[in-house]
């Protein structure tokens, strides 16, 4: 096994943002977390509970910044209105 080295292109790093792009962004990227879950066979249910979980870091910020109704309101239509 290769050992990491300091400048490794392939290391994990986390990068932020400026606050007014995140809520820019929240719209297609919490659409597109829902589709991907909701593809892989996780009910509308089940995605928002990964939102409200802060072991899912992504969904639960957005979930932080744009409140339950913005979640819920994308998870329906996402769904096609069906729950």
């Amino acid at each position: 096994m290769k050992e990491l080295e300091r400048d490794d292109p392939l290391e994990l790093v986390g990068v932020g943002y400026p606050a007014a792009v995140a809520l820019e962004t929240d719209m297609a990227t919490a659409r597109c977390l829902i589709e991907e879950f909701a593809l892989t066979g996780f009910s509308a249910s089940d995605i928002g509970s990964l939102f409200g979980s802060p072991s899912y870091g992504l969904p639960h910020a957005i979930l932080q910044r744009r409140g339950e109704e913005f979640v819920r309101d994308l998870i329906t239509e996402v769904f096609g209105g069906r729950r």
